[in-house]
């Protein structure tokens, strides 16, 4: 492994009036894609603070703004968000599930669009258990065209350990559900996924959840191609139907067991248009000093290293929320990122709220711009879609994210807003 030595240059600031796309909503962050670009039409998915699960539409060309509610007083839960998939028909499927599976609930939720690119009818709620009994979380679905258009569908279900099926006929009935990648019962690895489309998906993933005492969490990598998982390098390992990747199998990418920066969290993951993958993700200091890390994979290593400080934890049960961080993926030289504090100095914010960063990579150096100076609310949870128009801004910003109030998981008083 290499490390990925960076220079830290000065912040400036930038101030400008997002849109608001929807008055009251959130998101957690293993569910994708929860943004889509699609023509003129920007999806993206959110959950009130009431329950109601949802898409919201912004039309690029014209401003106009909908939401359509694919489920009201669901579980009030932001794990819940529903996860998107422009099939090749150009039908959009969502699938979302409640947070662990709720007793009678244990099944995910689908719905489809009645018709082609147009989110403003969806036919009837469908619900599949894929033969999976345990609790559901984080769904991730993908189709892969050269397997015939073969949807793939990934999210955590038995022993609590990420879980897989497939469906050959555009998600009508799916296989028997299984594990591909798997720690110990009980003890769930968290996980993103990035496809390329075409033949491959990408995991990266870590030992299991931060706070669990036995273990430090390291993150690791593993890909599917052609019904085989692989290591970076791609060596084989086994093939999909023989079992799952054991997490150690994967390819490490860094060592919560030895690094003094403490244990990883995963956050994003895509590709560059060589197809290698570019991963985001947290260490953990201790809960007010959170670390954001850039690794990527050069075709032969994974360079990896820290380039900012994300400040502190979000509220006190859950000592390794981070306020968030975002590749773009048409651009992997710029991270959005969310902090309470000066991404470079570790000083706290003048705002002393959680603002939105902008970073950008240059000859091996980080700048960063606040794009929220002064905020009176906290903005966590930025997210960026593949194939977005330019920005219009002189910031040069294209992002997504929320703002407001976040007290827990299962309570908050924020929007979704975005900045082109």
């Amino acid at each position: 492994m290499r490390t990925l030595f960076v220079s830290l240059l000065a912040f400036v600031a930038f101030a400008a009036d997002p849109v608001v796309l929807n008055r009251d909503g959130a998101w957690c962050w293993f569910q994708d894609e929860r943004v889509l670009v699609e023509g003129n039409q920007l999806y993206v998915t959110s959950i009130s603070s009431k329950g109601d699960v949802q898409v919201n539409t912004w039309d690029l060309a014209t401003g106009a703004v909908r939401v359509f509610t694919l489920i009201d007083k669901f579980q009030i839960d932001d794990h819940n968000v529903p996860a998107l998939l422009l099939r090749a028909d150009g039908h959009v499927m969502a699938f979302w599930t409640t947070h662990g599976g709720v007793s009678g609930q244990q099944k995910m939720y689908v719905r489809v669009t009645t018709r082609p690119r147009d989110t403003t009818a969806w036919d009837p709620i469908q619900t599949f258990d894929f033969g999976s009994p345990h609790g559901f979380s984080y769904a991730n679905p993908f189709q892969l065209s050269a397997e015939n258009g073969r949807l793939y569908f990934f999210w955590r279900a038995i022993d609590f350990n990420p879980t897989w099926s497939r469906s050959d006929d555009n998600g009508l009935t799916w296989r028997t559900a299984a594990n591909h990648i798997y720690f110990q019962k009980g003890d769930r690895p968290y996980v993103k996924y990035a496809s390329n489309g075409r033949d491959t998906i990408h995991f990266a993933y870590t030992d299991g959840h931060p706070d669990r005492p036995l273990f430090n969490n390291s993150l690791y990598h593993a890909y599917l191609r052609n019904g085989t998982l692989h290591r970076s390098d791609g060596t084989a390992i086994r093939k999909l139907e023989e079992g799952p990747v054991q997490v150690a199998e994967g390819t490490r990418i860094y060592d919560g067991r030895l690094s003094l920066k403490g244990e990883a969290w995963v956050w994003d993951l895509h590709l560059d248009p060589q197809g290698n993958p570019l991963v985001a993700y947290t260490s953990h200091i201790h809960s007010g000093d959170i670390r954001y890390r850039y690794a990527r994979w050069n075709g032969t290593a994974w360079e990896d290293g820290e380039i900012a400080h994300a400040g502190r934890r979000l509220y006190q049960s859950q000592e390794y929320y981070a306020g968030g961080i975002a590749l773009d993926p048409d651009d992997l030289n710029t991270v959005y990122l969310s902090a309470n504090v000066h991404p470079v100095s570790g000083e706290p914010a003048a705002s002393g709220h959680f603002e939105i960063w902008k970073g950008t990579r240059a000859g091996g150096k980080w700048s960063f711009v606040s794009l929220t100076p002064g905020t009176t609310v906290d903005n966590l949870r930025p997210i960026v879609p593949a194939g977005h128009p330019a920005p219009r801004n002189s910031a040069g910003a294209f992002v997504l994210w929320y703002r407001g109030e976040y007290r827990t998981y299962t309570d908050w008083s924020t929007e979704v807003v975005a900045l082109r």
